[in-house]
């Protein structure tokens, strides 16, 4: 059978769509914070590297005016073309003067480091509507007084809620980080700060209050509050040095900001809405994959260890594919010895197939891992034909014969003819203008 006689199953063709389940408010509200950070993270590869680009062509090609001129005036008689030459010397010179105090990488970098908070506070006001929105009692915690008349200004008990709980998020905005998990871990009876990277997330936005007023310039109180919190300078500043941004700190930054934001989410859903549980796991675990997915290790492994240290996994099936998960990210930083003792903490020999598939594959017995795809068949308790397309614990073993063999035997047509058929269904969907673009 050739690829133009193969068909795709024709039950593909028939499946009906089911309504789309409501998602929880905190997981809307942090994934869009996240796809922000991500925003940020691809406007910085994308336009940063651009900057750089172009700030190298322009020095080589004043480089090479530079010199023409500096040539043609020392050979040419000709006094019009004399005039010429200094007339051009005259604006490179201008030009020179402006490259040489041109700094697009670093403003760029700086622009997005602060614009990194922006969004991040944004968030943190947005998590707390929700939560508040989802648990009425949490407005007994609102301390704030208010007159009478003030309160006959509002025709529902509703409309004043919402008028005293924007009056508190403002209140919280305006505070320092260190003040408002304080005041977040009072109001929810929670500890919110004893995590690892906390020192370091506190001196990222102590540096972002540096580049905001004072263009980076060390300050005492940046210091102190750094020291505050046992952040370890690797080499300590002094009061009057500048400090910058950079390439990998901006990205670390990210990665940092990513870290908390999700810690903060799911710490307080499952303080406020233990009976989500499950929900919460699931969104954790699609976080991760999502990371796996964009090829973003070390984020997936950091939130992979939060959710294993989770006090409370909903279900032993959710702690298996957190636990395959971090797996697969640790193997694809070729840490393979740490990927097999995590999975080695578990007891596979009870496991689904689909979870011993996923031992088989990340163990490479990629023989037995063939047999296990016939054994799960078409669509087992958690690996479907979609998971050996975009799961990324396939990555490796999906170009590999027992793969391509597994995939034919089990399905019917060959791997390439279902790529085929799936890329000209997406042709169709692709977005070909920016919705929120004016057009101005």
């Amino acid at each position: 059978m050739t690829d133009s006689d193969e068909n795709i199953n024709p039950e593909d063709q028939n499946v009906v769509d089911e309504p789309e389940e409501e998602l929880p408010p905190i997981e809307i509200v942090l994934d869009g914070f996240l796809h922000r950070v991500l925003d940020i993270e691809d406007c910085a590869i994308d336009f940063i590297t651009l900057a750089r680009e172009k700030f190298i062509e322009n020095s080589s090609r004043l480089k090479s005016e530079l010199s023409k001129i500096a040539d043609s005036l020392n050979i040419e008689d000709d006094r019009d073309k004399k005039l010429h030459n200094i007339k051009s010397l005259s604006k490179l010179l201008r030009e020179l003067d402006r490259h040489n105090n041109s700094s697009p990488v670093s403003t760029l970098e700086k622009s997005l480091f602060i614009n990194l908070f922006a969004v991040f506070d944004k968030y943190i006001g947005d998590l707390v509507t929700v939560l508040y929105q989802e648990k009425a009692d949490l407005y007994k915690n609102i301390n704030r007084e208010i007159s009478l008349c003030e309160v006959l200004k509002y025709e529902t008990i509703d409309e004043l809620r919402e008028v005293m709980l924007d009056k508190e998020i403002e209140t919280l905005r305006r505070k320092g980080y260190i003040e408002q998990f304080e005041d977040l871990e009072k109001k929810f009876s929670i500890k919110l700060t004893k995590f690892a990277s906390w020192p370091n997330f506190i001196e990222c936005a102590q540096r972002r209050n540096l580049f905001t007023h004072c263009d980076g310039v060390v300050s005492k109180q940046y210091i102190d509050i750094c020291k505050s919190v046992n952040y370890k300078f690797e080499d300590e500043p002094v009061i009057g040095d500048q400090l910058r941004v950079g390439h990998n700190y901006l990205f670390q930054s990210c990665q940092l900001i990513t870290e908390v934001a999700v810690m903060l989410a799911h710490t307080l859903w499952r303080k406020t809405k233990p009976d989500e549980r499950k929900q919460a796991d699931s969104h954790i675990s699609r976080l991760v994959y999502n990371l796996l997915f964009k090829e973003h290790w070390s984020k997936a492994i950091s939130l992979s260890k939060f959710a294993l240290a989770l006090p409370e996994i909903s279900t032993d099936e959710m702690e298996r594919i957190f636990t395959v998960n971090y797996s697969i990210a640790l193997k694809a930083i070729n840490n393979h010895s740490a990927a097999k003792n995590v999975l080695d903490k578990k007891d596979w020999s009870a496991a689904t197939y689909d979870f011993k598939l996923a031992y088989a594959v990340l163990d490479e017995n990629y023989s037995e891992a063939r047999v296990l795809m016939e054994r799960v068949g078409k669509k087992g308790e958690l690996v479907s034909e979609l998971s050996y397309h975009d799961w990324p614990l396939f990555r490796e073993f999906r170009e590999t014969d027992e793969f391509f063999d597994g995939y034919l035997s089990v399905y019917g047509y060959k791997y390439s003819s279902k790529l085929s058929s799936l890329a000209e269904e997406k042709k169709s969907t692709v977005q070909e203008v920016d919705p929120e673009d004016s057009g101005i």
